[in-house]
């Protein structure tokens, strides 16, 4: 070999080397960068149904299947008893040409990917025509009996009879006059269609000589997608309405065990039952209620609307006075207050949460949480069952001994610091607040300063507003009433997509949206939109154009995902819990502007479920 095809066998070596001593894509410490070396000198696979073919006595031909590695480039010939030596091959198939006659020639066929990583190559031999030997140059039989079968929106299989030619080969396989594969089988899978397009397949024959069929084609449309479209419930109706709720009612259809319950366009709750009553409304004031049948895949229907106005408390201008706390304890608060002569009985609530009714006038709250702020509310009730708006009082349960003692401070830093690790795990406000409580108790110090840190990171998570994260109550009492910033809603990430590959239309948590670019199935791995999904799981993406580097975070638990272009490594760093980790998967890709990555990197990012229904052909995405 000269020193010049010398140089050209060497270059993809060279680069190789060149990118991971400049630390390509190599994220973490030292076992990272081992592993992401390691990742990035894979070579792709081999080629499969390599044959060669005298053309005549001067040439050869050289045909095979490439492999479906997402980071295969292109092939390379190599002469192993002679000086031949030809790179860059994109097709599946090379003519070797000015060889001499009758001579049996060995070559070594590789492949390489976009990395310019090489694989070690399969050995092929061939032997050129004698002078005297005639030359076939005639084309086999075509397939018999091409027809199609599994024909779907995004895809149908193909099925032919080969002939019997005693030289045949293979079969070679085209989508509208583009090459997709060559094969010795009598049946081809086309995936990753469009709805409601016409194909052509064709499929020719090639026998040992190199000689190719004219080729046999069929027309084919792939089916239309069809939207599920999911009964209405009936004979939605409200049934009762009260000061403070709405009870609304209906009838499920056939097929359907759940609904989705809405209360101003705000989701409330899935039922299975044919009534629910809204709380925690108030008087005097219009509602919009909305009923959606739901099916087991996520798919809603459009709704059924109702509407209602709550009673008014106009009747019952009288509330209690004089409210406050006559003792309390751990877990119960005793509350008295004077009842206006109008009034029947009163109810209490905790929070919002409905307690219990007396006409006497004192009331002792119990089953509370040590610690725990509790906002107060005393409605009083007439005789016409009309309720008032309530007057308020915000109290504590008493929380742990504030002794200075080594042994009393261990102990209430040890249940501070266990109400912070069921706060973090539940994101409920409720156990948010207790936390809050427990750790203002302690005594200043690194200790208490650590937990505030906690508190802090997931203060958006578990409630949606601001909270002092000196761990005060934010909520404060004037004249008996009660001004609170309270939120107990948890702010929440979407735990349903529901998927379908070549389709834009998709369902986050139940309700239709439209994606700007569909899922496909790529060399039968199936695709998805990263940005669409990782986003609404509480990452943040940050996309490097000149590197084509993905880097996501997630503040609320230090989780990092990082991941490239092209590259089949995918690295994740839990930094709350100083675990590293890396993975192979099949490389993301941009199309339209959009990256691309198959549905395991969704199970990675925050260990949602992901399954395919066969049978309505859609993605299904659980937490």
């Amino acid at each position: 070999m000269n020193k010049k095809r010398l140089r050209q066998w060497m270059a993809p070596f060279a680069t190789a080397t060149l990118i991971l001593n400049t630390g390509y894509g190599i994220w973490g410490g030292t076992d990272a960068l081992a592993s992401q070396s390691a990742a990035l000198s894979v070579a792709p696979a081999e080629v499969s149904n390599l044959n060669a073919a005298a053309l005549d006595t001067t040439r050869v031909n050289l045909s095979w299947t490439n492999p479906s590695d997402i980071n295969f480039d292109h092939v390379q010939v190599i002469g192993v008893s002679n000086a031949v030596y030809v790179d860059n091959i994109r097709s599946n198939s090379y003519t070797l040409s000015g060889l001499q006659p009758n001579t049996a020639y060995t070559f070594r066929v590789k492949t390489v990917d976009k990395s310019g990583n090489d694989s070690p190559g399969t050995i092929i031999q061939a032997k050129t025509a004698s002078v005297d030997a005639p030359v076939d140059k005639t084309p086999p039989g075509e397939v018999s009996g091409l027809s199609v079968t599994n024909l779907g929106y995004n895809a149908f299989t193909v099925n032919y009879i080969m002939p019997k030619d005693a030289d045949l080969s293979q079969a070679i396989i085209y989508l509208n006059g583009k090459e997709m594969q060559r094969t010795t089988g009598t049946s081809y899978t086309f995936s990753g269609l469009i709805a409601s397009t016409s194909y052509t397949v064709t499929i020719r024959t090639i026998d040992k000589s190199g000689n190719i069929s004219g080729g046999i084609s069929i027309p084919v449309t792939t089916s239309a997608l069809t939207v599920d479209t999911v009964p209405e419930v009936t004979g939605a109706s409200v049934t009762s309405v009260n000061n403070y709720s709405v009870t609304v009612s209906w009838t499920r259809p056939s097929g359907i065990s759940t609904v989705s319950l809405y209360r101003d366009g705000t989701l409330i709750t899935d039922s299975t039952g044919t009534s629910y009553t809204f709380n925690n409304l108030s008087s005097g004031t219009s509602y919009s209620f909305t009923i959606k049948s739901k099916r087991s895949t996520g798919a809603l229907s459009s709704g059924v609307r109702l509407t209602a106005t709550t009673n008014s408390t106009s009747s019952n201008s009288s509330e209690v006075s004089n409210l406050d706390v006559d003792s309390k304890s751990d877990t119960w608060i005793k509350i008295t207050y004077d009842m206006p002569s109008s009034a029947e009985k009163v109810k209490i609530y905790a929070d919002g949460d409905y307690k219990g009714t007396t006409s006497s006038e004192s009331y002792k709250i119990t089953g509370l949480r040590e610690g725990r702020w509790y906002e107060i509310k005393v409605t009083t009730v007439n005789s016409s069952g009309r309720e008032s708006d309530g007057v308020k009082i915000s109290e504590r349960a008493d929380s742990y001994s504030d002794s200075s003692s080594s042994s009393s401070y261990s102990s209430n830093y040890e249940k501070a610091r266990d109400l912070m690790r069921i706060a973090e795990n539940s994101l409920n406000a409720s156990d948010w607040r207790s936390a809050r409580d427990a750790i203002s108790d302690l005594p200043s110090g690194t200790r208490k300063s650590d937990l505030l840190d906690r508190l802090e990171a997931i203060r958006n998570r578990a409630i949606g507003t601001s909270s002092s994260s000196s761990g005060t109550s934010t909520t404060t009492t004037t004249s008996g009433t009660t001004s609170s910033n309270s939120n107990n809603a948890v702010s929440s990430y979407s735990t349903s997509f529901t998927l379908t590959p070549g389709a834009k239309a998709a369902y986050v948590d139940g309700r239709a949206t439209t994606m700007a670019q569909a899922p496909r199935i790529i060399n039968g791995v199936t695709m998805v939109p990263l940005r669409f999904i990782s986003e609404r799981v509480g990452y943040q993406v940050n996309y490097d154009k000149a590197t084509k580097k993905i880097i996501m975070n997630r503040p609320t638990d230090g989780k990092q995902v990082v991941l490239q272009v092209k590259n089949s490594t995918l690295a994740v760093y839990e930094l709350n819990n100083s675990r590293n980790y890396s993975t192979n998967i099949t490389a993301p890709v941009i199309i339209n502007g959009y990256t691309l990555v198959p549905l395991r990197v969704i199970s990675e990012l925050s260990g949602y479920q992901v399954n395919y229904n066969t049978a309505s052909k859609q993605i299904t995405i659980t937490k």
